[in-house]
């Protein structure tokens, strides 16, 4: 699901749509849309699956998200800012995310293992003097951090992620292209500080992706592999995206999202 919504960031673009109205006129739906349910349907060597995403909400804030796997997220606000997430299986908590915000802008996220309290998984964002975004990688150990020599770097372009850099010894470059179109969390409070951490959603955004091009790199430097995904989408009256398809008849991702 990740791979086709960070297709928001990432799903190609041959559109055939548009909209009219009075520009004086306020567009109260455009201001209130928020996407209720996600179905993402995978086909891999022609045998199809389908997974169900149901989210709910308090207002604008996101409150749940429901998989049809018997898995949700619980988010937790504090003000205007999400600072946790819980995910649960079959009623059990798996996993908690507490995220640390300066200056209106994530920190630090640091997760814990429901059936591992001595070890958690940390963190740490960088924001640099020319607008990219390092995400460096760290373990705590019985509260004594291990830094690791892993980073994400992001770089941000008009409000959308146009490349992401997982860099450890061997790197892979994301780099995408957008439309001019409004992404499904665009009315939803918090989301897009989390960059693409969410397990399940890329939420960083504003627009949705036309081309995912992924370069991987050995220790050397050199490019092991480059791949271009593109991407169909389709549109509701609002410029909303309502469905977004990947590959051919033997492999391919789409997803249906109702508002």
């Amino acid at each position: 699901m990740k791979k086709i919504l960070c297709l928001f960031s990432a799903l190609t673009l041959v559109l055939m749509s548009s909209c009219s109205g009075d520009d004086n006129t306020p567009d109260v739906a455009s201001e209130t849309l928020l996407p209720k349910k996600i179905v993402e349907t995978s086909v891999e060597n022609g045998q199809s699956g389908s997974t169900t995403y149901t989210l709910t909400y308090d207002g604008n804030k996101l409150k749940e998200i429901s998989l049809s796997d018997a898995s949700r997220s619980v988010y937790t606000y504090t003000g205007d800012v999400i600072t946790k997430v819980e995910l649960y299986y079959s009623g059990v908590l798996q996993s908690t995310d507490v995220y640390a915000y300066e200056n209106g802008k994530v920190s630090s996220r640091i997760t814990t293992k429901a059936f591992n309290a001595t070890s958690q998984q940390k963190l740490t964002f960088v924001y640099n003097t020319n607008g990219t975004i390092n995400v460096n990688e760290s373990e705590i150990i019985n509260k004594q951090e291990i830094k690791y020599d892993t980073t994400t770097l992001y770089t941000f372009v008009n409000g959308n992620m146009v490349s992401s850099e997982y860099i450890n010894g061997e790197r892979d470059k994301i780099t995408s292209t957008f439309d001019d179109k409004k992404s499904p969390f665009t009315n939803v409070t918090g989301v897009k500080l989390l960059l693409d951490l969410d397990n399940n959603f890329d939420f960083a955004s504003v627009n949705n992706t036309l081309t995912n091009t992924t370069v991987s790199y050995d220790n050397a430097g050199k490019v092991i592999q480059t791949v271009t995904e593109s991407n169909t989408n389709k549109y509701n009256a609002n410029s909303f995206l309502t469905e977004a398809f990947a590959g051919d008849t033997k492999n391919s991702e789409k997803i249906e999202i109702t508002y």
